[in-house]
């Protein structure tokens, strides 16, 4: 039942992550502009699907790139950086957390991610903690 509950977990947070492709639309190319106003901005560029995400709603929890983590919003990545938290947490056979290190510690993890976003989120977490 543990395990289920993790999965489910990390289902919700990670799914939130995943965006659905843009759809398509059938019509007349327009005619492009001559130039484009100064105010606008380019578009941003779309994410490209996870390695993690091994099928529609699945996710290796493993391999979920610290660069998955830190292109989320910022809802889903603070959920997802909990949902990590205590999911390895449980892992190494952690039983007890101190809520005062919880904040700080999160922001050692996203620094290690920032610093190289190709790693994965659990080795982030064991380099930035110092856990095995």
């Amino acid at each position: 039942m543990r395990n289920e509950l993790v999965a489910v977990l990390l289902v919700c947070c990670l799914a939130a992550c995943a965006q659905p492709p843009a759809p398509q639309q059938q019509t007349a190319p327009a005619p492009a502009p001559a130039a484009p106003p100064p105010e606008a901005a380019a578009p941003p560029p779309r994410r490209v699907t996870s390695e993690a995400q091994i099928a529609p709603g699945q996710w290796d929890v493993d391999r979920v790139r610290c660069s998955d983590l830190l292109g989320a919003d910022d809802d889903d990545r603070a959920a997802a950086a909990m949902f990590y938290y205590g999911y390895l947490a449980a892992k190494a056979g952690i039983r007890v957390i101190n809520v005062n290190q919880v904040d700080g510690n999160v922001r050692k993890v996203m620094d290690r991610c920032a610093a190289a976003p190709n790693i994965t989120v659990p080795q982030a977490f064991r380099e930035a903690l110092g856990r095995r």
